[in-house]
């Protein structure tokens, strides 16, 4: 028996389809279906993926969306019925009338809030844009099924006349059977209208996901969505048969209430509506955006024109002077662009960047393969000339391949909303729109995920099976690789071979792996449509409110529409930071695009490592890398950024890369012609360019079959390969290159096509890299102060960087309200850096504005002129108290209590004296000595004298307003004893290796308290010291034992081991004390004694029976020298449990020994 699957949900309704669209058109082929519908809840989001996957799979595509109807007003908020409404796109009208539809109901009809919300239209809706629709009565939750429910029979009369009358024909009622009674009730009575009123039925299945024995993964996809175990009893269910069903199997259905012929009708009239599908015109036409030239010019012409103006300018000559090779470029460039029909996307990108500039908002250098084309560097679009750095037109846009030009462009990451902004005005709000993302559940995610909904799997354990799953260029590797014969990681797999627990959990987890998640904004996509967007993408609202659409960038790709990315990059904003105060102290104006690139301090700076706040080279990885590099040229910049990615580390490239550079290793080139091609990487082949220029230059290719070819390799499919081979070996041969040199040189690319990246986005951001480094390098004061400006919110981030500024000797000082900016601010007459204002917590933009301002008559001369000068209603009680809590009026006054306690009295002072200013009342000095502020300052109110702050409770409220200790920090007064105990900084944690035995001296600044499922206590908490911060965790055994100990803000001494989480180091917690009650032994040696070979033997042998793996308390020596006394401390392995035994035993044996407090 045919049918079709007209009512099927996939993963795209979020944590409730569990059916993936390629899967699913498999089993709809599989099942003999001619047709397949998806009609996800509310929204359109996998209807081009439909419409690919059946193309590729010979059956028909029929996009519908079960939407939400309601009666009445859709913008009003009101308690009342959501029904439940198939509507399926008949054609291509009817697929823009339901991307209509869905928009409206997304943008107008939102009815409720938060997860109760849903995107509704009403029936005036539906009537008015029902050309080319479909409409059925949906299930249970349709209007008609609720009406005979509800026992109004009649009223489900009435909606389905109105339905009929509006539809005709393309009404039909729906039959469903999950075995429920409500089921049964409302078929029956669905027969009886549709034959009363002689409207069609069909019979669907309410499908959820593939196959019936997805019943448990769907089960457990519910419940991840609805934070359930699966184990209990009241939750939400499904019956177990919403699955897609045969045509056999759907016709077994219904018997126990419906006659047969009823039955077969139903499952009938499903393939017509299949035939009543037409084909979705909508894929493959170029839809871009027009670009108005002026008058008396095409697209082509203008941009023609803008180019040579560009270039001359560019190269500072006369069009007859340009050079033949920048000429015959152009020259290419312009006429591949033209023959394609993309002049108009150059002017579209060229106009907003055009517009960045003008608005002095940073635009990068380049980004993407798009820097190797030298008409966007003419235009400005890009600033790297790829004809001298031997960058290909054809990587971005190769003449021998239909594809879309993809310009990506990075931008100030404050003002990236602003250009977003420009092009919505410039080219009209309803047709830009950014463009949504699909978080999908990973391997690490789902076993966690998985594990958070079973009964048994404790959070240690799921934690620790993520950490099995190696991570390969950014993604973790899938759940059957882990547990399949070549498995990375044998101890995975014998855990699911071995244990019947964990193998039901992986199981269920590699079921649902890879699904959907929840929705998001790319980063980067925004889409401009020639035409509003919602007469072909559906479009709802990011959870802030912006209009984003419900295809994801591919999609939108395959509609031929325009797609730009436009990135926020952070290190823009922090060079043009760095540079306007650089201006400001030093009267230099920097220009970036005349740096010299052969600069020694910049280069002397990279080889020193001193890479905090350099864009690229801030990882510990790369820090050493670097450091062993020593560039000497933007190439090896840009080189070492190709490099340091996962292919390329696995492989060793990195280190024959700078043996070859320092002349370790001999560079050999195995034919003289890649002499040229290779030098500037020391014969390695890096680039994806490099493998272009030798299939070019050495077998002939054409750039753009050489583009082709690189792509291939990048794929390495087997016949494809074997088939380039030959036309390279006989290009080759034509060249007079012997065969096996050719060979050889072929199987080399093919090698390193896997690691080789894209030089143009490398040379780009290489020059990022070395305008940071030169900055640094020059300028430091004012780089750290805009570095430190940029990470403002980001407490992380800025209190590594303050701590890099106590290594570079420069002081970050307090918040001081007379002085401070808005940001950090470099001081002229010490090299130091000022706290920013608005970097204290609870003083907004607006107050920090106003303080500014006032501040410009006059510097303020105590906390009662702050008061009286400043609008309390901007600067309020709350950024008044931050401002004297956080040290920004020590100045005015030294106490801070004091000052908290003149506040209250002030405030209601400062209220009186501004009622009276604006009813035009001057007080008594006025009158008398005209103006009277000064002599009113004197009569201000003032607390009773008070003692000021303790120094413990000055630093804890500057922790809370700064993030930081600047003043002083608690740990301060402890560093030089403590460095008896050998501790680690955390600052330099994330360069040791995993597992490493950690000892720290450190504060606790965030306790997150955990109950496992076992109802064990534990806990993940931050630490932190003068260099950094890190996560520790407390697993239930450990925490039983410290759990007293973890008090935040005291000093502490934590012993432990480096463990690596999701690529971020944190430590498992072993043991903590209290830093003024950790005990050290000291043994007093005479200079005799220390000399003393059989002394030194009989004093170990004394300390081995206290030592062990676990012991704690370190052993120091103190050599009592003539001139001064010497300390040396003994290695790890000579800890000893018990300091005081250990001491009684040593003063037993002879040696003067005692246990001691390490604070004292």
């Amino acid at each position: 028996m045919s049918f079709v699957g007209l009512h099927v949900h996939t993963e795209y309704s979020l944590l409730d389809g569990a059916s993936q669209i390629p899967q699913l058109v498999e089993r709809a082929v599989a099942l003999n279906m001619p047709a397949i519908a998806i009609t996800d809840h509310g929204v359109m989001y996998g209807a081009i993926e439909l419409i690919k996957q059946c193309r590729e799979r010979g059956i028909k595509p029929i996009i519908g969306n079960e939407m939400y109807v309601i009666n009445g007003d859709i913008t009003k908020q009101e308690r009342r019925p959501r029904y439940h409404q198939i509507v399926l796109a008949k054609n291509t009208e009817g697929y823009k009338n339901l991307v209509k539809l869905t928009t409206i109901s997304h943008l107008q009809g939102v009815q409720g809030k938060g997860i109760f919300s849903r995107p509704c239209i009403n029936k005036e809706l539906l009537a008015e844009y029902r050309q080319g629709l479909i409409v059925t009565s949906a299930c249970l939750g349709g209007e008609i099924p609720q009406k005979i429910l509800q026992g109004k029979y009649q009223e489900a009369r009435e909606v389905a006349q109105w339905y009929q009358k509006n539809f005709g024909d393309d009404f039909y009622l729906e039959i469903q059977d999950h075995g429920s009674p409500e089921d049964r009730m409302v078929n029956v009575e669905i027969v009886t209208i549709a034959q009363e009123l002689g409207i069609k039925y069909i019979a669907t299945n309410d499908s959820h996901y593939i196959s019936c024995y997805d019943v448990e993964a769907h089960d457990a996809l519910l419940c991840i969505q609805t934070g359930k175990l699966i184990t209990e009893t009241k939750r939400l269910r499904y019956s177990g048969t919403e699955y897609l069903k045969s045509g056999q199997e759907m016709s077994q259905l219904f018997r126990d209430h419906l006659e047969d012929e009823i039955i077969q009708t139903a499952l009938k009239t499903t393939l017509e509506i299949a035939h009543k599908i037409e084909p979705y015109n909508i894929l493959g036409e170029s839809r871009l955006p027009e670009y108005d030239v002026p008058v008396g010019h095409t697209v082509d012409t203008y941009l023609e024109q803008m180019a040579w103006q560009g270039l001359a300018e560019r190269l500072g000559l006369k069009r007859d002077q340009i050079p033949g090779n920048y000429k015959d470029r152009l020259i290419y460039e312009l006429r591949i662009i033209q023959q394609r029909g993309f002049s108009g996307y150059f002017l579209v990108v060229w106009d907003y960047i055009k517009y960045a500039r003008d608005h002095q908002i940073p635009v990068g250098p380049g980004r993407g393969s798009a820097a190797g084309s030298l008409v966007a560097y003419v235009l400005g679009i890009t600033n790297i000339d790829p004809v001298h750095h031997g960058l290909l037109f054809e990587r971005f846009l190769n003449p021998e391949r239909k594809s879309m030009p993809d310009i990506d462009t990075d931008f100030c990451i404050d003002n990236r909303d602003s250009i977003i902004e420009y092009v919505t005005q410039h080219y009209g709000d309803d047709r830009v729109a950014q463009i949504i993302t699909f978080n999908r559940m990973t391997s690490k995610a789902v076993l966690k995920d998985v594990a958070r909904v079973l009964e048994g799997i404790t959070h240690r354990e799921a934690d620790q099976m993520a950490k099995y799953i190696p991570v390969f260029r950014g993604k973790p590797a899938r759940l059957g690789e882990m547990i399949g014969e070549e498995t990375p990681t044998p101890e995975f797999k014998a855990k699911y071979d071995q244990d019947d627990r964990v193998r039901h959990w992986l199981d269920l987890a590699m079921r649902i792996e890879g699904m959907n998640k929840t929705f998001g904004v790319h980063a980067a996509g925004v889409v401009i449509a020639p035409q509003p967007l919602d007469e072909l993408v559906p479009l709802q609202r990011n959870n802030d409110g912006a209009v984003i659409t419900q295809y994801p960038m591919e999609d939108i790709e395959s509609l031929g529409l325009l797609k730009m990315d436009f990135l926020g990059l952070r290190n823009l904003t922090l060079i043009q930071r760095a540079i306007k105060l650089i201006q400001k102290n030093h009267g230099i104006q920097i220009d970036l695009d005349h740096l010299p690139l052969d600069d020694p301090k910049t280069y002397q700076l990279l080889g020193q490592g001193e890479l905090e706040g350099i864009f690229q080279l801030e990882s510990t990885g790369m820090r050493q890398i670097v450091r062993d590099l020593k560039p000497s040229n933007i190439e090896d910049v840009s080189s070492i950024l190709a490099l340091y990615r996962p292919g390329p580390l696995d492989a060793g490239l990195i280190p024959k890369f700078i043996d070859r550079k320092h002349g370790r290793e001999k560079v050999d080139y195995s034919h003289p012609m890649l002499g040229q091609i290779l030098q500037e990487t020391y014969g390695l082949i890096i680039y994806q360019e490099q493998i272009m220029k030798i299939a070019q230059d050495m077998a002939g290719y054409s750039l753009g079959q050489a583009d082709l070819l690189r792509r291939a390799m990048g794929k390495k499919k087997p016949e494809e390969m074997e088939k380039q081979r030959q036309v390279f070996l006989e290009g080759s041969a034509k060249n007079g290159i012997p065969k096996p040199v050719a060979l050889d040189l072929f199987e080399q690319m093919l090698l390193f096509a896997e690691y080789c990246f894209n030089k143009s986005h490398s040379t780009a951001y290489a020059y990022v890299t070395y305008q940071t480094a030169y900055l640094k390098a020059h300028f430091p004061v004012e780089y750290m102060a805009a570095l430190l400006s940029s990470q403002i919110g980001n407490q992380d981030k800025m209190q590594r960087y303050i701590a890099t500024c106590q290594t570079m000797n420069i002081e970050v000082e307090p918040p001081d309200i007379n002085r401070s900016d808005t940001d950090f601010t470099p001081l002229k007459n010490n090299k130091n850096i000022l706290f920013g204002l608005t970097a204290v917590r609870n003083v907004g933009q607006g107050a920090v504005e106003h303080i500014l301002q006032v501040r410009q008559t006059a510097k303020f001369q105590s906390l009662a002129d702050v008061c009286d000068r400043v609008d309390t209603g901007v600067v309020n009680r709350r950024a008044l108290e931050a401002l004297i809590q956080s040290g920004a009026l020590d100045k005015l006054h030294h106490n801070r209590h004091q000052m908290m306690l003149d506040l209250e009295l002030l405030l209601d002072w400062s209220h009186s004296r501004a009622k009276d200013r604006e009813m035009g009342q001057a007080d008594i000095f006025s009158l008398l000595n005209g103006s009277g502020q000064e002599t009113a300052l004197t009569t201000a109110p003032k607390a009773p004298p008070v003692d000021d702050y303790s120094s413990p409770e000055k630093l804890k409220l500057e922790k809370e307003l700064l993030g930081f200790y600047i003043s002083d920090h608690p740990l301060k007064p402890l560093m030089q004893r403590a460095q008896i105990l050998a501790p680690i900084s955390l600052g330099q944690l994330e360069r040791a290796p995993e597992n490493r035995p950690v000892t720290a001296l450190a504060l606790i600044t965030q306790i997150k308290p955990i109950t496992t499922k076992k109802g064990d206590r534990m806990a993940v908490v931050t630490l932190e010291d003068l260099s950094g911060s890190c996560e520790a965790v407390a697993f239930p055994s450990v925490f039983a034992q410290i759990g007293d100990f973890l008090i935040p803000e005291q000093p502490l001494v934590v012993w432990g081991r480096l463990d690596q989480r999701d690529e971020q180091m944190q430590l498992i917690l072993e043991d903590v004390q209290f830093a003024q009650e950790v005990q050290i032994l000291s043994v007093t040696l005479t200079v005799a004694q220390a000399g003393d070979m059989q002394m030194q033997a009989q004093l170990r042998e004394t300390l081995k029976p206290w030592c062990g793996e676990t012991a704690k308390v370190p052993v120091v020596a103190t050599i009592a020298h003539p001139l001064r006394q010497l300390q040396v401390r003994f290695g790890p392995q000579f800890r000893v449990q018990d300091g005081t035994a250990t001491a009684q035993a040593l003063t037993q044996a002879g040696f003067a020994a005692q246990s001691q407090a390490l604070v004292r």
